[in-house]
């Protein structure tokens, strides 16, 4: 099956701020016709607050934590506030496979695993494909070059992980949701494994478990 690497590509900023000129014409001619109807933001920002990461930091094997990286997600989730993670982020700060795979990331969390519902997530930038940066495990061509895509290597090892605190996994899938495609895992001890990566080198991975399904709910609330 083919994988897909990302589904938009960002607009730069001189884009965005021609846009947001635009919207603001636009409303104002809208704000007269009985059929103005309401605009959405490109995104929404996480409130980063304290944390020990204020101007960022790097670990030992080069992974840099970006709390602005947390721009692209949305705020809240059905009025679940998002919030960053240090907790994570410096558990991930000196992890060999997460610096090998990606130079930025940041982390965020719904709730605490044990609440009705939660969710668990990191946003993380891929490294430039080279030679130094390929993963020794994957893939290689027959003439001894390597092929490895590191997002196809992160996907697997990141539902492992995940699925390791709760059991294992039971079962992968890819899914379209909101126009992104996404790789999926089942865990056997209940919480849902969603990736997927956003066309501008950022990578969402993220973990959770309760009715609501917040990590559904947040791509669905992804705008391209």
């Amino acid at each position: 099956m083919t994988r897909r690497s990302g589904r938009t590509v960002r607009p730069s900023g001189v884009a965005v701020l021609l846009a947001a000129v635009l919207t603001v014409v636009a409303l104002g001619s809208a704000a007269c016709s009985p059929e103005a109807t309401a605009t959405v933001p490109f995104f929404t920002q996480v409130p980063i607050g304290p944390t020990p990461w204020a101007s960022g930091t790097t670990g030992q094997y080069g992974l840099h934590i970006a709390p602005s990286l947390l721009g692209r997600l949305p705020a809240t989730i059905d009025a679940y506030p998002l919030v960053e993670d240090p907790t994570n982020e410096e558990v991930y700060l000196d992890d060999t496979t997460r610096s090998q795979t990606f130079d930025n990331l940041a982390a965020a969390k719904i709730g605490d695993p044990g609440d009705d519902d939660w969710l668990v997530l990191e946003i993380a930038h891929l490294k430039p494909v080279t030679e130094s940066t390929s993963s020794p495990a994957g893939p290689s061509a027959s003439d001894g070059s390597d092929t490895s895509d590191p997002l196809q290597t992160w996907i697997p090892y990141f539902q492992a992980q995940a699925c390791s605190q709760a059991g294992y996994v039971a079962s992968t899938s890819q899914e379209t949701i909101n126009f992104w495609l996404v790789d999926e895992a089942q865990c056997g001890g209940g919480p849902t494994v969603y990736i997927l990566p956003l066309g501008d080198g950022n990578v969402i991975s993220m973990f959770g478990f309760g009715p609501l399904d917040l990590g559904r709910r947040l791509i669905n609330s992804l705008y391209t």
